[in-house]
Order: C-alpha cells, then sequence, then structure tokens
C-alpha cells in the first residue's frame, strides 16, 4: 500500500518492522527529539496526522498501528496488556530510537503508562490523553466487552465509507482527509482486537513506578471525579494532571487549542 492509498500527506513514509515477533506497521514524519505515539482501539496510527504535523518541524514523530488495528498483524493471541507493552518497547528499541517521548490516547495511553512503568530508562516523557481503565476497570464481563466490540466493528464496517466520512467531518467539524483516515482506520481493523477487552489493573497502578516527567490529559468531569484523579496523580514522581473544559475522551479532537498548548510547555521543559 503506497502512500497516496493510506492517505498520508507529503513528508510522510510508511514502513514494517517485526518486533515482538509480529510486523507493526509504523509512519514517520518531521526530525527532531523523537516522539512516539499510541493510538486508542478502533483507531491506526494515521489518526495522529493533525497532531503530528504541528509537532514535526521540530520533532521526529512516529506513529504506528497496534496489533490487530491497520497494517499491522492481527494474532489470534497477544491482546493483554504485556503484549501491547512489548510490541511498544520493541518497536522503540528496532528503530534505534533514543529517549522518545511516549504519547498515548486511550489504549495507547494505557499502553505507554505501563510501558514506563516496566522500562523507566526507555522513555525521556509521557503524555497520557484520557487513559482507558484510568482509575478503575468497567463493570462489565470480559466476555460482554468483546461481544459489544465485534458488535461495533460489524455494524460500522457494514455501511458505505463514504457515508462514514460525511458522517465524522460533519459530526466532529474535522477535514474529509483525516475523516477518511478514521474510517479506513475502523475498516482495518481485525476482529482479534475483541481480546482487547482481557482485564488489567487501572493505568493509576503503574503510576509509583514511573519516574519520568508525565502530562496526564483528562476529559472535563465532575468535582468529585477531579479529586480523585489529583489525588491518584499524586504518586507520579514528576507529573501533571490538566482537566481539559469542555473536552470528551478524544481531548486532541474536542479541545485542540487548549491540550496543544498544554502538550508545547510540557515538551519544551523534557
Amino acid at each position: 500500500m503506497n502512500r497516496q492509498a493510506m492517505h498520508l500527506p507529503d513528508g510522510w513514509t510508511a514502513d514494517t518492522v517485526t518486533a515482538n515477533g509480529i510486523d507493526i506497521g509504523y509512519y514517520r514524519t518531521g526530525s527532531g527529539p523523537p516522539v512516539v505515539m499510541a493510538h486508542g482501539m478502533y483507531d491506526s496510527g494515521r489518526r495522529w496526522v493533525p497532531l503530528a504535523e504541528a509537532l514535526a518541524e521540530e520533532y521526529e514523530v512516529i506513529t504506528y498501528d497496534a496489533r490487530g488495528h491497520g497494517r499491522s498483524a492481527a494474532p489470534e493471541s497477544g491482546y493483554d496488556i504485556d503484549s501491547r507493552v512489548a510490541d511498544l518497547v520493541g518497536l522503540v528499541k528496532e528503530l534505534g530510537l533514543t529517549d522518545p517521548i511516549l504519547l498515548g490516547h486511550s489504549m495507547g495511553a494505557a499502553t505507554v503508562a505501563w510501558a514506563a512503568a516496566s522500562t523507566p530508562d526507555l522513555p525521556a516523557g509521557l503524555v497520557l490523553e484520557d487513559p482507558a481503565r484510568f482509575r478503575d476497570t468497567p463493570e462489565l464481563s470480559v466476555e460482554r466487552a468483546e461481544e459489544i466490540t465485534r458488535q461495533k466493528l460489524s455494524e460500522s464496517q457494514s455501511r458505505p465509507i463514504e457515508e462514514r466520512v460525511d458522517e465524522l467531518a460533519e459530526d466532529h467539524d474535522i477535514e474529509r482527509d483525516h475523516a477518511r483516515r478514521l474510517a479506513v482506520g475502523t475498516d482495518e481493523c481485525s476482529p482479534t482486537i475483541a481480546r482487547i477487552a482481557q482485564e488489567h489493573d487501572p493505568v493509576t497502578d503503574a503510576f509509583e513506578d514511573i519516574s519520568t516527567p508525565t502530562l496526564v490529559l483528562r476529559r472535563d468531569v465532575a468535582v468529585s471525579e477531579r479529586v480523585s484523579d489529583h489525588q491518584a496523580a499524586e504518586q507520579l514522581a514528576e507529573g501533571r494532571l490538566v482537566h481539559v473544559p469542555g473536552a470528551g475522551h478524544y481531548i486532541f479532537r474536542d479541545e485542540y487549542e487548549a491540550a496543544y498548548a498544554e502538550l508545547q510547555t510540557f515538551l519544551e521543559r523534557c
């Protein structure tokens, strides 16, 4: 698949690396200190294009497809948190990256948080965008979570892509090129990603083992939840937690300017 078929802007490259026993698709742009971005469930590394384009003048940005997503392999097993961490750590090492900033959203935020906890000498800094399973784990069973995932993929992938592109562009006020990346990203998901529903400990359980500077961007929540979030973040050796007013789960989409200002300040200090 060439760059145009992947709807990548000029200046981007795409390749594959073998890490942790599977092929992992990744994308690169820019130059400077490395920033590695890990996407959430149902997405691909191409979700990060708008943010990566903004960072590319000062940083080398590497985004990648989690297993079962995008151009990466979709094995029958390995969707637990330990395997996802090993995929990320393997990617960083295979690409020879030194002191990268690790940035993740949702599932990807959980992955980079546990990667930093288990391999503290790997990252120079950590950015967590509304991590999945932040302070607790869902009450629904693993089986029910897997059923929901399969149903969501089936319903989305059965609809015409142009219809979904129109809907994404209108609902989220984004450019059609990016809406298409998002729609294609869902189409590329394997049903095996339903196994990501396997339980893992709350992300905040990793905080006491994270020694690197950390920025946590959280969606807008009630005051009681804000207090609990900040109490959890106190476990970080060098952390800052920000609740972004008006933001939902996709913080960089919902309140881009506020989130980007926080990110810029953090990166300048790392």
